[in-house]
């Protein structure tokens, strides 16, 4: 687990993207770009973004799985983006 959190963690790097701040959709199939990524289950998701299930951000996790009709317990893929920006 280690090492697959180790491999998102430097495409994050090499992307120039924060995982604090990054935006992300989860579905049942890899968009195949280098920011898609296999979890099992929510929990290897939620430890990857550093977050308890219970907080806000957990919740707001939780919701887009809800959104989407995907099971958390089973595996899925999250398709991570950089945070858009509005100009004005």
């Amino acid at each position: 687990m280690k090492d697959k959190l180790n491999l998102i963690t430097d495409a994050f790097h090499v992307a120039g993207i924060d995982n604090k701040n990054v935006e992300f959709s989860i579905t049942e199939y890899s968009l195949n770009s280098k920011l898609s990524f296999k979890f099992n289950n929510i929990n290897e998701l939620l430890l990857f973004l550093d977050v308890l299930p219970t907080s806000q951000k957990g919740k707001v996790v939780n919701a887009k799985f809800v959104e989407s009709g995907i099971d958390p317990e089973k595996f899925f893929y999250v398709n991570f983006f950089k945070p858009k920006i509005t100009e004005l």
